[in-house]
């Protein structure tokens, strides 16, 4: 029995030690070579210079050693066997390596990834063994690359318990950026001896996940002209991709490309960060929509828009209207993890003292009762910031009235001194960075109603500016504070309705003309 033992750890032994020699066989060949891969250096192909001159976008991405890397930008730039030939690479040089490969469902997958895949005869030349069962390639050096899908978060929480060194994510955009976060937080190691590797990701622009792709890709590094560090010290780098690129595209595809319409057609043959497919709002423009911060006349009448959350977004837009109905939108709030009490609280510490919002057009919800908790529009009153129900029709007729003030106009005076003769009927202040930031990255819904937006997507300051601009030109209304035993008297004078108030400065007379059902402050008749 023992010398059966013996011979049993023997074999075990020397299992172990073939698989190092061919570990270390592995780490030494060229991979891409025993692929047929060679990624792609137009000058060189062309016949122009005699050896690949390492500079083109295919090359820099397999020489990036920034622990972030998006390699982004038009269709058919070749990002989708970039990272899959990086993922097949790393998996030969770190024995026992994890590596995710992920997109929003298996089909996507099998006609972008496992494509490849199969193109390079699943990476048998590199001893590799595929698991169709379980969508797994498995390495001799015990290195495995994982082929997973990830539309939800609740599918990305199936991964809890796994661990990843590695991470490729193919067209990221697409994928919403929680879901990314959560499988980020997936990267470590238990092993001193497997490194962790980072993230490589490719997409075209456009999808749930842009706005948040060009926030951290493409805007930091300025278009992919140098690299940053992140709040975590981990270094990013955009790598951008076009269509030219790639010089085994067929003229029929980019034919095709050519012949999109033009937001399309900017995206995914130009590789345009600016502008996408099934973006929301096109026609925003920074430099006409965004104006420098300036004192607003005390006479406009100011609103409030307000999406509430917790763990999500809690977003607060203030606004003021001019005398010709243009919005300005000069405040804002936007914060995680503050309670309903605080947050009724840093709406009016955020206040100046003889500032006066006439309405708080507030998110349904927050009328809401959830199991033993008071709905949020009461404690907001306990606090003193009372709320309206915004209401008004619904999604799809809060975006259309954001296009409206998105729209242009006559020129307001400020931009009439700048020689302009039109100018937009919203101006925002350059201050207001979270609108500014999300509102011309809201993409159209996927799925259901096409006019809608993508609620995956970060909606929290447009849907705050949707609630404010619905309700504008609605009519003003008294609102009854819970405390208050009575309204305020009101008398009326055929169709106008007025308060009867002293103490209120009396600013037009009845031989003004005003819409049927105004609400307005004049002179008590009895007292004339």
């Amino acid at each position: 029995m023992q010398l059966k033992l013996m011979k049993l750890r023997r074999l075990r032994e020397l299992k172990t030690e073939r698989q190092h020699l061919e570990a270390e066989r592995l780490r030494n060949i060229d991979v891409f070579e025993q692929l047929g891969y060679r990624p792609n250096c137009l000058p060189f192909m062309r016949g122009e210079i005699p050896a690949p001159c390492g500079q083109c976008p295919q090359e820099q991405f397999h020489a990036a050693t920034e622990f972030d890397v998006l390699y982004g930008g038009a269709a058919g730039g070749g990002k989708t066997k970039a990272l899959l030939m990086e993922g097949l690479r790393a998996c030969v040089r770190y024995p026992g390596l994890r590596v995710g490969a992920f997109r929003r469902t298996y089909p996507e997958l099998e006609e972008s990834l496992l494509a490849e895949l199969t193109e390079v005869g699943f990476a048998k030349a590199l001893g590799a063994h595929w698991n169709g069962t379980k969508y797994n390639l498995l390495f001799p050096n015990g290195s495995r690359l994982m082929f997973r899908y990830a539309e939800t978060l609740q599918d990305a929480t199936r991964r809890q318990g796994g661990q990843y060194q590695l991470l490729l994510f193919d067209e990221r955009t697409l994928t919403p950026p929680n879901v990314i976060s959560f499988l980020e937080s997936r990267l470590r190691s238990g092993r001193a001896d497997i490194p962790v590797l980072g993230i490589r990701s490719g997409t075209n622009p456009g999808g749930p996940g842009h706005g948040f792709a060009k926030d951290r890709y493409i805007v930091p590094t300025s278009y992919g002209s140098k690299t940053y560090r992140d709040v975590r010290g981990r270094e990013v780098r955009f790598i951008p991709s076009k269509l030219s690129d790639n010089p085994h595209v067929n003229p029929e595809y980019q034919h095709d490309l050519d012949a999109l319409p033009e937001q399309l057609r900017s995206a995914f043959r130009d590789g345009n960060w600016d502008t996408f497919a099934g973006q929301m709002f096109s026609e925003w423009s920074y430099d006409r929509h965004v104006v420098k911060p300036m004192t607003l006349p005390k006479t406009w009448k100011r609103y409030n828009g307000i999406d509430w959350g917790y763990s999500k977004p809690w977003a607060v837009l203030w606004a003021a209207v001019d005398e010709d109905g243009r919005v300005w939108v000069y405040r804002e709030l936007y914060k995680t993890r503050v309670g309903e009490s605080d947050q009724a609280k840093m709406i009016l510490a955020a206040e100046a003292e003889d500032e006066h919002v006439s309405s708080r057009w507030a998110d349904d919800a927050m009328w809401a009762t959830r199991g033993e908790a008071r709905p949020v529009s009461d404690i907001y009153a306990e606090n003193g910031v009372y709320l309206t129900p915004a209401g008004k029709g619904g999604r799809v007729a809060g975006w259309q009235r954001v296009h409206s003030y998105l729209g242009e106009g006559p020129a307001c005076a400020h931009h009439r001194a700048m020689g302009w003769a039109t100018c937009p009927m919203v101006h925002v202040f350059e201050t207001v960075t979270e609108l500014i930031r999300t509102l011309p990255t809201l993409p159209h819904a996927l799925s259901g109603d096409p006019e809608d937006a993508d609620t995956n997507a970060e909606d929290h300051s447009p849907d705050a500016f949707r609630y404010l601009v619905i309700n504008l030109g609605g009519g003003a209304e008294f609102v009854i504070h819970p405390d208050q035993e009575e309204p305020p008297e009101v008398a009326t004078v055929g169709v106008y309705a007025y308060r009867a108030d002293p103490s209120l400065p009396a600013w037009s007379t009845s031989d003004v003309e005003h819409e049927p059902g105004a609400v307005t402050t004049m002179p008590d008749p009895d007292e004339s």
